[in-house]
């Protein structure tokens, strides 16, 4: 059982990774268009996890959301929140996944690039695993739909296939 916290490209995805697991990994999940600073994440996060029970690993993702965090501001907060998650999970394995591109918005892209290289900073320095979906969205950027963020349901699935690929054999 994975628990996939994210926004909703996390939820095109997790709607379709349990069937392609095979229906050997069970993907519940949170998705939310909160921003990092909202003094509601942490707590509605907790709620969720709390009901959840038992899960074996916990994917979390953070980016598109929050457009009025300065870089800065949004490196600390994501340390903030994963700190908060790790307490939270208790041993749980945690993987920050990178956030997908903005394909029709090029300042936009731009915060995209430095939060996902913000994320893999903090990342690192919690010593967590890093799932790049953003190298695997942008090599599906023709299975975006025209708003320039979201994806057909046959991107979903080529971004599903590459996240369960990346957890599979770690949980």
């Amino acid at each position: 059982r994975v628990c996939y916290i994210g926004d909703s490209i996390s939820c095109g995805i997790r709607r379709i990774a349990t069937s392609v697991s095979g229906n050997c990994i069970l993907f519940d999940g949170w998705g939310t268009s909160k921003a990092l600073d909202n003094p509601f994440f942490d707590p509605s996060i907790a709620a969720f996890l709390a009901q959840q029970g038992h899960r074996d690993a916990v994917l979390f993702n953070n980016g598109l959301h929050g457009w009025h965090l300065s870089e800065k501001e949004y490196e600390a907060l994501y340390g903030q929140r994963i700190a908060f998650l790790l307490d939270t999970l208790r041993g749980t394995p945690l993987f920050v996944v990178l956030t997908t591109h903005v394909a029709n918005d090029p300042e936009r892209q731009k915060t995209v690039a430095a939060r996902n290289e913000a994320a893999f900073r903090v990342a690192s320095a919690f010593e967590l695993p890093v799932i790049d979906l953003a190298a695997k969205a942008l090599e599906n950027s023709g299975l975006q739909i025209k708003d320039g963020i979201h994806f057909s349901d046959e991107g979903y699935r080529e971004l599903a296939e590459f996240i369960v690929s990346q957890i599979k054999d770690k949980i």
